[in-house]
């Protein structure tokens, strides 16, 4: 018989509603516990989940209850601390929403702090598991399209941390997740925007070289190209396109389709929730771990410092704090 796990949420908010219906619908989890500091908000979840153990206190939660899976799903300034605080009481996996943290200092304590505990972290850049975007990653890998050379991702609406975090996480992963050499970026920030509590940017363009000398080009913010997570991938024999604006979700063309638009069947899907049972149960990583988390932040950040410093900036960065913050902090956004 399957093992069970016990499951609780940390925030109850507009996004855990995403969290708490992979949980219903995964018959090896029960949520057995929720907390939110607004205990109306608490009470009405509870109802609608039919969840009894509720509290306001997340850290008497877990110290309280018999808890394997927690997701963190509370503003983005929060994500590091609980993610933390909660690797420290015994539990198996954590779910935490994107972004991953304010800093990369924030995002390396995280991923020091799980493995000292022997926590698989997650981070939930959920889209990966969207079939358009697994079946161009193993695409791309066959070779179908022959030897890839540039990646476009385009972001309209929203800033860096928040919508085009997804962006450059799907671009990152159909290429199969391999490493960047080095990042240059601009940020256009009018007046003083933020976003769920943190310091935003009104536009925003990054070009980033992966190790083995294949370009990425990504844009984000309220005067993009057209398209929502729209990647086009570029190769010597094809292309791939994934999200067309009033298009398909997946769509490719190669020399031996003659260049006409083809949409394939696409693979089956399965949640977050699932893949980290199924990581906790086969000692694996996740696949939107916390170490990919933490690469989809980096490369963010390297955006910010490159608008900060004027340069390219080579990774791995140096700078733990975020760029844009010590921007504002030197008044120059």
């Amino acid at each position: 018989m399957d093992q069970t796990y016990n499951v609780a949420i940390i925030g109850c908010g507009g996004i855990s509603h995403m969290h708490a219906g992979w949980y219903v619908n995964e018959p090896r989890t029960t949520i057995a516990a929720i907390s939110d500091i607004d205990e109306d908000r608490l009470k009405a979840y509870g109802e609608r989940y039919k969840v009894d153990r509720q509290y306001t206190d997340f850290v008497k939660m877990l110290e309280t209850e018999d808890i394997d899976l927690v997701s963190i799903c509370t503003r983005p300034k929060h994500h590091a601390p609980l993610v933390i605080e909660a690797a420290k009481h015994g539990i198996k996996g954590i779910l935490s929403e994107k972004p991953m943290a304010e800093n990369l200092g924030q995002g390396r304590e995280m991923l020091e702090t799980c493995q000292e505990h022997g926590v698989k972290l997650a981070i939930d850049h959920q889209v990966r598991f969207s079939a358009p975007y697994q079946h161009a990653r193993q695409m791309i890998a066959d070779g179908a399209i022959g030897d890839i050379f540039r990646i476009h991702g385009i972001c309209g609406g929203g800033d860096l941390k928040d919508n085009a975090t997804h962006t450059v996480d799907l671009m990152l992963y159909v290429y199969g997740d391999r490493p960047i050499s080095w990042v240059i970026g601009q940020i256009e920030r009018i007046g003083t925007p933020t976003k769920y509590d943190l310091h935003s940017e009104d536009f925003a363009v990054g070009y980033f070289k992966f190790e083995d000398n294949v370009r990425g080009i990504i844009e984000s913010g309220n005067d993009t190209a057209p398209g929502y997570h729209h990647i086009y991938c570029y190769g010597t024999e094809g292309e791939i396109e994934l999200a067309a604006p009033g298009g398909p979700g997946f769509r490719y063309r190669t020399q031996e389709t003659g260049g006409v638009w083809m949409s394939p069947e696409l693979p089956s899907e399965v949640t977050p929730i699932h893949d980290m049972i199924d990581a906790i149960e086969e000692d694996r990583e996740h696949r939107s771990s916390g170490y990919q988390g933490y690469a989809t932040l980096e490369l963010l950040m390297a955006i910010y410092e490159s608008s900060r410093t004027r340069r390219r900036v080579q990774l791995p960065m140096e700078e733990m704090e975020s760029p844009l913050t010590l921007m504002i902090e030197d008044g120059w956004v």
